[in-house]
């Protein structure tokens, strides 16, 4: 009897927590060429990181913006997301002309690049910047109006 009750215990806080830690919410993340197919063909605008694995920034933006429930459903919702490893994908690297990392990259639904935000990003900052490009306004205003105007 006691097995089972401490079973539907564990049960309940299972339900009760991992929705509420956002355990099963990730980004849904592409690899470059995939993710500007799927962009193309879904008429979305990307978001494009760039990280390395020894950037301990990126490992920052990994652990704590990335892991943003509100950032990650934004994120799948309105956006293509692709994650270019610095030190593997040097031609996107060059492409784009990463100086530093992390370097986050916002390409609009002709997959020309719309916005850059280099540096660890926090998630409130983030998500404000998502709200930004989303709606286009970074076409009309720079982002301090953008804030003043919400």
């Amino acid at each position: 009897m006691r097995r089972k009750t401490a079973l539907t215990a564990l049960l309940v806080l299972i339900f009760i927590f991992v929705p509420i830690m956002g355990i099963c919410e990730t980004i849904d993340w592409k690899q470059y060429n995939e993710g500007i197919r799927l962009a193309k063909k879904e008429n979305k605008k990307v978001f494009l990181h760039f990280r390395t694995g020894w950037c301990g920034y990126c490992k920052q933006m990994e652990l704590i913006t990335f892991k943003d429930n509100s950032v990650v459903r934004f994120l799948n919702e309105h956006f293509v997301s692709i994650k270019v490893d610095g030190d593997k994908e040097k031609s996107f690297v060059k492409a784009y002309k990463v100086k530093g990392y992390p370097d986050n990259r916002w390409l609009d639904e002709k997959i020309k690049e719309a916005y850059r935000l280099p540096g660890f990003v926090g998630p409130e900052t983030f998500l404000f910047f998502l709200e930004y490009i989303q709606t286009d306004s970074y076409k009309t205003m720079d982002p301090i109006k953008y804030y003043r105007s919400r």
